[in-house]
């Protein structure tokens, strides 16, 4: 099974990539994280990542698609995937497609959990992580105060650039704007299964698995 999975930030798609691949035995590839990951690396394309991350700018198409196939290409084909955040333009679906085909792999299903503008600001500007193993924390559940220390190896923790209002303002009309027409396109091909991310974790985990199930 080869799953999309979309949603705006704060819909929570990162956890239910998780319990899918759990579920199915996938890889998720999360491409927010490997692209945070290149930018922390001494490198030409790590530098470029990083400047590009603290601008707020896209990752250009060709270089989303070559890192991804990089990635794909390591991952046996015995193993099913689930791409998290790709596609992510128009200009990526065909490329992406193409590599997809070239490792003899074919899109089985994308999913979209919806979300309300003001609640994915809510969310978001509630994340937190830690600056020694960049687990992820939200703010008043996993920890109190913004000084607490990380809960899981005590190191700092600091909320990231672009989750501050303005940072989730701009990175939500990117979405909406460059993300949602891709997101139709699957809704044309009668691929896309839509949930509401505003239910809990486990309601929106056994929609999707009943519409993987049709």
């Amino acid at each position: 099974m080869n799953l999309l999975i979309f949603g705006p930030q704060g819909s929570g798609k990162g956890t239910q990539a998780d319990l899918l691949a759990e579920k199915y035995n996938l890889a998720h590839i999360e491409t927010g994280q490997i692209f945070r990951e290149i930018g922390r690396e001494n490198s030409d394309l790590g530098r470029k990542i990083k400047d590009l991350n603290d601008h707020k700018e896209m990752i250009p198409d060709e270089v989303t698609v070559e890192v991804l196939k990089e990635k794909m290409e390591i991952i046996s084909p015995e193993v099913g995937i689930i791409l998290d955040s790709a596609p992510r333009t128009l200009g990526q679906v065909a490329p992406v497609e193409k590599m997809l085909q070239e490792l003899s792999r074919s899109i089985d299903k994308a999913i979209y959990i919806t979300l309300p503008y003001e609640e994915s600001i809510a969310r978001i500007t509630k994340r937190y992580a830690c600056t020694v193993c960049y687990r992820h924390f939200v703010l008043g559940k996993h920890i109190e105060g913004r000084e607490d220390p990380c809960p899981t190896c005590g190191g700092p923790v600091m909320q990231r650039g672009d989750d501050t209002p303005d940072g989730v303002a701009k990175r939500l009309k990117t979405f909406y704007e460059v993300t949602v027409p891709v997101i139709e396109k699957y809704r044309e091909r009668g691929l896309l299964i839509e949930v509401d991310g505003n239910k809990s974790v486990e309601e929106v985990f056994s929609e999707i698995v009943s519409g993987l199930n049709l």
